[in-house]
């Protein structure tokens, strides 16, 4: 039954704001221009058995690289044992074929500061950055799951991966990235950025393991495969930003393959905002869930013109999932009230999802706001699912559903409280 709408006349004004729906282009990001001399690692002394560490060899070559005016730092065939170093501008890090970089996980001898263990590869304020090659940088997880799982509350923070902080003209390709003791990939607050044909695996029940974690504008990701155990990709809208430019915007994701993990999320924070994402032609299977946007009401923001199209999923817990109420739904929609004058809840509108197949899946979908913030303009088209159980829209308005069909195991096929929903 479709029950009415309870929103205030301040968060009407809010969402039909002027100016905040308008989408913005999505060129393909700059590349980054890299000068065409070569730095190899075993040239500074790295030995390629696994066992050296080899980090003083690392900052060596980055360091002669940086003081030539960039360059490629080569990472030749080999097992090169190392602990965190950084890379800068005008530099690419090349892991050929057969070459693996191995991070050192000897918890006695890795750096740590107050905040915990310090991440592995590292950037800061570069520009023209890349890391390729047809080779892999392996975390070396295991030790650190291990003892995050024996401590959850009290284990220091683990290695991030690759870190890339406020970094322009980044590409990262064909590398495979695996195993990281916590997030594998982060370019955060990162301009023209491409990532391509990279993999990134962990086991699934590696914990915090997330795959990609961007954040920033002019983002191309494309052929890319993941394989991780928490969110495949998580675009963090954390922050800063507003409402005439968004934390996040011009976000490309397509021809992408999603296995075990969390899906292609937003969130779990959104204050700083996002506009403007594109996903096309990408294949989940396994994941928890699809499409995915999480925030709670005290640390949610305005996202806005996302568009999904052509994604087909299979055996996926919930295809579409978007929620105002990250980490916990409530048990029951009817029993949390609004809030008067929140202005720091989620505001998720103007999404279109349109060609998407979803079978053998948990549930059919979700999509929940909170009463005082509800989901809106949200049109979907061409859209096939099959499901245990149904469809569940609660605080919405202007939904729209066109040429759908679903299918469940049992009970009813939608859901509806304080929505208001067509086409189905």
């Amino acid at each position: 039954m479709i029950k009415p709408l309870l929103c205030s006349a301040a968060v009407v004004a809010l969402l039909l704001a002027p100016g905040l729906c308008q989408a913005v282009g999505n060129a393909d990001p700059a590349l980054p221009v890299i000068p065409p001399r070569i730095f190899k690692i075993t040239d500074f002394g790295a030995k390629p058995d696994g066992a050296t560490l080899n980090t003083d060899a690392f900052e060596k070559a980055v360091a002669a690289c940086t003081a030539a005016g960039g360059g490629t730092v080569l990472v030749p065939a080999g097992q090169y044992l190392t602990g965190p170093f950084a890379l800068g501008s005008g530099m690419r890090l090349r892991v050929e074929k057969d070459a693996t970089i191995r991070i050192d996980n000897d918890f006695s001898r890795y750096p740590k500061g107050n905040k915990g263990y310090a991440n592995s590869i590292t950037a800061d304020k570069a520009h023209d950055l890349e890391i390729s090659g047809e080779g892999t940088i392996d975390g070396q997880g295991e030790p650190w799951w291990k003892a995050f799982r024996a401590d959850k509350t009290g284990f220091p923070h683990r290695p991030f991966m690759v870190v890339l902080t406020d970094c322009t003209r980044v590409l990262v390709k064909d590398v495979k990235l695996v195993n990281s003791p916590s997030f594998h990939l982060a370019p955060a607050r990162c301009t023209d950025v491409t990532i391509d044909h990279v993999t990134i695996l962990a086991p699934a029940d590696a914990p915090n393991t997330d795959a990609l974690d961007p954040s920033g504008w002019n983002f191309l990701i494309t052929r890319c495969l993941f394989d991780v155990g928490d969110d495949n990709i998580a675009v963090k809208a954390g922050g800063p930003g507003t409402p005439a430019k968004p934390s996040c915007g011009n976000i490309v994701v397509k021809d992408c393959t999603f296995l075990h993990g969390h899906g292609l999320s937003i969130g779990g924070q959104t204050p700083g905002g996002l506009r403007n994402m594109r996903v096309s032609n990408c294949t989940f299977e396994g994941t928890t869930a699809g499409i995915r946007m999480k925030a709670s009401r005290a640390q949610g923001g305005l996202v806005e013109d996302l568009r999904y199209d052509h994604i087909t999923m299979k055996k996926v817990k919930n295809p579409i999932f978007i929620t105002s109420y990250y980490p916990k739904l409530p048990s029951k929609p009817e029993e949390d009230p609004a809030q008067p004058s929140n202005t720091k809840g989620p505001i998720w509108r103007n999404i279109v999802i349109s060609n998407l197949t979803a079978t053998e899946c948990g549930d059919a979908g979700t999509i929940w706001g909170v009463p005082e913030l509800p989901v809106s303009n949200v049109k979907l088209s061409n859209i096939r699912i099959s499901a245990k159980k149904g469809l569940r829209i609660f605080n919405a308005r202007e939904i729209q559903f066109s040429n759908t069909e679903i299918t469940v195991e049992k009970g009813e096929k939608q859901t509806f409280h304080n929505a208001k929903v067509t086409g189905l």
